[in-house]
């Protein structure tokens, strides 16, 4: 249906909205878990440039295929409209192919890209010494 670069790439700006999301949470001790499917797509039209110019069915169609795999994946769980995430992402900056990655807790520490399991912080932390 959706070339598999697309899913891809709509799954990365994906994870980028719960990291961002939950990066500005002000409670660190309180994660933001409870999202519903329209207001995911309908963010991500507006506020990403990247799907400025996107239907919202074809957001919406988009949205359906990554949140299966990452439900599969036990990253989240849909029940009916609403979404709920485990955990908080990290971002981490592979340091083979330089791919950033937002990877829940409940994964492995492995590049999305290349499988590579040399992940840092991103950006990388200065030692001030």
């Amino acid at each position: 249906m959706y070339p598999e670069i697309k899913v891809k790439e709509f799954e990365w700006y994906l994870r980028d909205l719960f990291f961002r999301i939950n990066k500005n949470n002000n409670n660190d001790k309180e994660l933001i878990k409870d999202f519903r499917k329209d207001e995911i797509a309908n963010f991500l039209i507006k506020n990403y440039l990247r799907y400025r110019d996107y239907e919202f069915d074809e957001i919406s169609n988009l949205l359906n295929i990554v949140l299966e795999d990452m439900q599969k994946n036990n990253i989240l769980i849909i029940d009916n409209e609403l979404i709920k995430i485990h955990s908080k992402f990290n971002r981490k900056q592979c340091t083979k192919c330089y791919y950033i990655n937002y990877l829940s807790l409940n994964e492995g520490i492995c590049c999305r890209r290349c499988h590579s399991n040399n992940l840092q912080e991103f950006p990388k932390k200065k030692n001030m010494q």
